[in-house]
C-alpha cells in the first residue's frame, strides 16, 4: 500500500516538473530503471532513494514527509523491523548514516542550550547538488571506529560556485547527528586587504563559543589550539572551515577525534590536506543546465521561466551557470516583474565585463561582472550606501554604523539596507546587523574608490570613527563612572552626519561592548592603517577598561601595542605613557611580570617627565601590583608608600583611597595586622568620600581579611557582606566569587559548615560558570568539610 502512494506522488511531482524519468534520473543518481518500478508501484521504496529524489525535485519539508512516511507505510512485519528475506534492504537516509558509537558518558540526544549553533543560515533556493549531497553523506559512514582520526571533506571550486552555499545546506541536513555543536570560521583566505584568519584567532572564538571563559584561555597560540583540541575530544562536533587559502591554515584545528566532522572550502584544491591529513576532496563545478534552470523558476516563479525558455537559457549561459551569478540576476528580475528576461539577457550580452567573464578565466573577474550587473540596477543612494560599506572593515555592520557611515537617517538606512539585502548584495546573519561576502566587501570598495571623491571618502571614513569613538567612549562612562581607574577622554565634536549610539544604562552599555568587540578590533587597525593615529589611540582609551574587566588579555595586549604604534607616529608623550601603563597592566594579568615592570617603568618615566602627577601614582600602585604577584610585600609596601606620598602633595583623595588599601593589603600579606587595619579605615573614609564604589568594595574585602586573620571574624563577616554588596551593585560578577570564599572561611572559623559550605557553593557556582581555576581550591574546601550538601 505504501509504495502505490508513494508510486503516485512521484509520478504526479515528476510531471509537474515537465521532466522525462531519464532527466530526474541524471538530476538524482537514482537509476531511470529503479525510477520507472518505482512509479509502476512494483518496488518498495528505500529511503535514501526516497530523500535523493525528494532533492532533486526540490520538495518542501512537509512534501517531503510525507513522501518518507509514504516509504514507511509497510506491512506490520516491515513496520516491525522485519522486512523479510525477499524484501530490499532499507537504505540509510542520507544525512543520517551510522557513526561509531559515543564514548561513554556521552549523549547522542539533541543538543542542549549550551551546545554553540553557528551555521549560517540556510539557502532557501537551494538547488541541485544531488551528487555532492550524497557524497558527502557517505562520510557520515566512512569512520573507523577507535583510530582517532577525523574525517574531514574538501570542497573546492571557483569563486561564486556555491562552496560556502553547499557546505551549509549540508551542515544543516546533519545538524542533528551532531548534539555538542556546530562551529562555523570564515578564514578569509582570498581577502585582498587582509592576512588570512590566523589558526589561533579562530581556536579562541570556537573557545569563546564552547563556553570557554577569556581567562582559562592560554595566551600563546600553541595552548589555545591545545585546548581547543581537549574541548572537542570525544565530542559529536560538526566543523566547518570557510574559504581557506591553504592546508596549514587548516590543519591546527583539526580534532583528534573521529566522532567530529569537519568540512572545508576553499577556491584550492588542498592537496596537502588530501595527502597528508586524509580528507576526501570534492571537486564543485557550476550548476547542471537543468539545475540553473529551476534556480531561476523558483526564484522568479515557474510560469515567468516556462514562457520564456530561450531567453531564459540565453541567461543561464550568459551567467556561466555560476550560482552567485545566477542568484544576483534572479534577484535583480524579481525585483522589475514586468520586464521580459530577453531585456537582462541582452545587457549581459552586450556588455564587456561579461567578455571578461567568458574569457579571463580569473574568479575575480567573474564575479565582479555579475556584481555590476546587479549594482547598476540599485536606486542611486542604495548604490552610494552599497559603496560606502566597502570603507568599512567588518566583520558586521549595524543600522546604526552603517547610518553614520552614510551621514543619513536611521530609518532611511534600514530601508536601504534592506534593498541591498533583497538583491543579495549583504547578507543578515542577524537581526539588526549585516555584512559582505569577500568579494563584495572588494568590489564595494572598488566602486567607492571610482566613485567617491577622495573627500567623501575620508568624511564617510571619519563620520564611521567618530561613530564607534563616541559609542564606546559614552560605554566606558556609564560603566565605569564609578571606578577611579576610569579615565573619561576630551573628545571633539563628532563629524557632521555622525549619530553616535544614545546607550541608556550600564547594561545597554556592556551588551554594546560585547556586541561590537570584534569589530572594535577592526576599527582600531584600520584607523592606525589609514593614519588616523589619534583615532586609533582614543578608541583604545575607550575600551580598555572593558577589555581589563572582561579578562580579553589577547585583545588588550593587541589593542594597547596598536595605541603605543599609533603614539609613538605622532610623538605624542603622553599617549605613549598611558600606552605604556596599559601593556605593563596587561603583562601583569598575564603573569609575565619582567615584562610588566618594563613597560611599567617606562610608563612611570614619562609621566614623571610630562609632570601627570596622578598618573605617576597610579602607575606606581601598579607597580605595587606587581611586587606583590611576586611576592615581593615588602617592595609592593614601598612602592605604595610612594604613590602615598604622591597623591598628598597634589591632593588627590582618590588616589590617597588607593594607596593606603595597598599599604594595608601587602602590610597584612607580611603579617604586620595590627598595623595594617589603620591604613584600611582612613582608606575606607576617603573612599567613601569620592564615591569610589569599586574601590569601597576593594578595602572592605582588605578589612575583612585582617580581622579574619586576627581571629575576630564577628568583625570580618559584616565587612565581608558589606564588599560584597558593593560588588553587586557595581556588577563585579568574578570578584564575587572570592568574596563569598572569604565569607565561607569565616562561617568555617566560627563553627558553622553548614553556612560556610553554602558561601562556598555560591562561590563555586560563579568560578564554574566562568570555569575558572579558583574553583578547585573551593571544590577542596566543600570536600574536606561535613554537613549536609557535602560533595559525591
Amino acid at each position: 500500500m505504501g509504495a502505490a502512494v508513494f508510486a503516485e506522488l512521484l509520478r504526479e511531482r515528476r510531471l509537474s516538473a515537465g521532466w522525462s524519468q531519464d532527466e530526474l534520473a541524471e538530476r538524482s543518481g537514482v537509476s531511470a530503471r529503479s525510477i520507472s518500478a518505482l512509479e509502476a508501484g512494483g518496488r518498495r521504496p528505500r529511503l535514501s532513494s526516497v530523500v535523493r529524489l525528494a532533492e532533486a525535485l526540490g520538495v518542501d519539508q512537509d512534501t517531503r514527509t510525507r513522501w518518507l512516511a509514504a516509504a514507511r507505510d509497510t506491512d506490520p512485519q516491515r513496520s516491525a523491523g522485519a522486512d523479510g528475506p525477499d524484501a530490499p534492504a532499507a537504505e540509510p537516509t542520507p544525512g543520517a548514516a551510522a557513526l561509531p558509537p559515543l564514548p561513554s558518558g556521552l549523549s547522542s540526544g539533541p543538543a542542549g542550550s549550551s551546545s554553540p549553533q553557528q551555521l549560517p543560515m540556510a539557502i532557501r533556493h537551494f538547488t541541485g547538488r544531488a551528487r555532492e549531497l550524497q557524497a558527502l553523506d557517505e562520510l557520515l559512514a566512512d569512520v573507523t571506529p577507535g583510530c582517532g582520526a577525523v574525517v574531514i571533506s574538501a570542497i573546492a571550486g571557483t569563486a561564486g560556485v556555491g562552496k560556502t552555499t553547499l557546505a551549509v545546506h549540508f551542515a544543516h541536513r546533519v545538524a542533528d547527528r551532531f548534539p555538542d555543536g556546530q562551529l562555523f570560521a570564515n578564514l578569509r583566505g582570498f581577502d585582498p586587504d587582509r592576512a588570512p584568519v590566523d589558526a589561533a584567532d579562530v581556536a579562541r572564538g570556537f573557545l569563546d563559543a564552547l563556553g570557554v571563559p577569556a581567562l582559562r584561555v592560554p595566551a600563546d597560540p600553541d595552548g589555545q589550539l591545545a585546548l581547543l583540541r581537549s574541548r572537542l575530544a570525544g565530542t559529536r562536533t560538526l566543523i566547518v572551515l570557510d574559504n581557506a587559502r591553504e592546508a596549514e591554515q587548516v590543519r591546527p584545528l583539526l580534532p583528534g577525534s573521529n566522532t567530529c566532522l569537519v568540512v572545508v572550502t576553499s577556491r584550492n584544491r588542498l592537496p596537502g590536506l588530501v595527502a597528508l591529513d586524509g580528507a576526501v576532496p570534492l571537486a564543485l563545478d557550476v550548476l547542471l543546465r537543468a539545475e540553473a534552470r529551476e534556480l531561476l523558476a523558483r526564484r522568479l516563479g515557474a510560469a515567468v521561466v516556462e514562457d520564456q525558455p530561450d531567453a531564459a537559457d540565453e541567461l543561464i549561459e550568459l551567467c556561466a551557470r555560476l550560482p552567485l551569478a545566477l542568484n544576483i540576476a534572479a534577484a535583480r528580475a524579481a525585483d522589475h516583474p514586468g520586464t521580459p528576461l530577453d531585456v537582462w539577457a541582452r545587457e549581459l550580452r552586450d556588455s564587456q565585463a561579461r567578455l571578461d567573464l567568458l574569457s579571463a578565466g580569473d574568479s575575480h573577474a567573474d564575479v565582479r561582472v555579475v556584481l555590476s550587473w546587479s549594482y547598476r540596477a540599485l536606486a542611486p543612494q542604495a548604490a552610494r550606501l552599497f559603496r560606502l560599506l566597502g570603507l568599512h572593515p567588518g566583520p558586521h555592520v549595524s543600522v546604526a554604523a552603517a547610518a553614520s557611515l552614510a551621514g543619513l537617517p536611521l530609518s532611511e538606512t534600514r530601508a536601504l539596507l534592506e534593498d541591498l539585502h533583497r538583491a543579495h548584495l549583504i547578507t543578515a546573519p542577524e537581526r539588526g546587523r549585516y555584512t559582505f561576502h569577500d568579494l563584495l566587501r572588494v568590489y564595494a570598495a572598488e566602486q567607492a574608490a571610482a566613485l567617491e571623491s577622495p573627500q567623501g571618502q575620508a568624511e564617510a571614513t571619519l563620520r564611521m570613527l567618530d561613530h564607534y569613538l563616541h559609542t564606546a567612549h559614552r560605554a566606558g562612562c556609564l560603566a565605569y563612572a564609578d571606578d577611579a581607574n576610569w579615565q573619561s577622554l576630551d573628545l571633539a565634536e563628532p563629524a557632521a552626519g555622525a549619530a553616535p549610539e544614545d546607550l541608556a544604562d550600564r547594561r545597554q552599555a556592556l551588551d554594546w561592548y560585547r556586541d561590537e568587540q570584534s569589530v572594535l578590533e577592526r576599527i582600531v587597525d584600520s584607523a592606525h592603517r589609514a593614519g588616523a593615529d589619534v583615532h586609533a589611540w582614543q578608541l583604545v582609551g575607550a575600551q580598555v577598561a572593558y577589555l581589563l574587566k572582561s579578562g580579553l588579555w589577547q585583545q588588550w595586549q593587541r589593542a594597547s601595542e596598536t595605541a603605543l604604534a599609533a603614539a609613538e607616529r605622532t610623538g605624542d608623550l603622553r599617549r605613549q605613557a598611558h600606552a605604556h601603563r596599559w601593556l605593563g597592566q596587561v603583562h601583569r594579568s598575564q603573569g609575565r611580570q619582567p615584562q610588566a615592570q618594563r613597560e611599567l617603568r617606562r610608563a612611570l618615566e614619562l609621566f614623571e617627565a610630562l609632570g601627570d602627577r596622578p598618573r605617576e601614582g597610579r602607575t606606581r600602585l601598579d607597580l605595587a601590583i606587581a611586587h606583590g604577584e611576586e611576592h615581593a610585600d615588602a617592595e609592593a609596601v614601598a612602592e605604595s608608600r610612594r604613590a602615598l606620598e604622591l597623591f598628598q602633595t597634589i591632593g588627590d583623595p582618590s588616589g590617597q583611597a588607593l594607596a593606603l588599601n595597598s599599604i594595608g593589603w601587602y602590610l597584612a600579606q607580611q603579617g604586620e595586622l595590627r598595623e595594617a587595619l589603620p591604613y584600611c579605615r582612613r582608606a575606607l573614609d576617603l573612599a567613601r568620600d569620592t564615591g569610589n564604589l569599586p574601590g569601597q568594595s576593594s578595602i572592605w574585602d582588605s578589612i575583612g581579611f585582617i580581622h579574619h586573620h586576627l581571629g575576630e571574624y564577628h568583625e570580618a563577616l559584616p565587612a565581608y557582606h558589606e564588599s560584597l554588596r558593593l560588588r553587586q551593585a557595581v556588577g563585579d560578577y568574578f570578584l564575587q566569587a572570592d568574596i563569598h570564599t572569604h565569607i565561607g572561611d569565616t562561617h568555617l572559623a566560627l563553627g558553622d559548615v553548614e553556612a560556610a559550605r553554602g558561601s562556598w557553593n555560591r562561590s563555586l557556582a560563579i568560578l564554574e560558570d566562568l570555569q575558572h581555576r579558583d574553583a578547585d581550591a573551593v571544590r577542596a574546601r566543600l570536600n574536606a568539610s561535613t554537613g549536609p550538601g557535602r560533595l559525591r
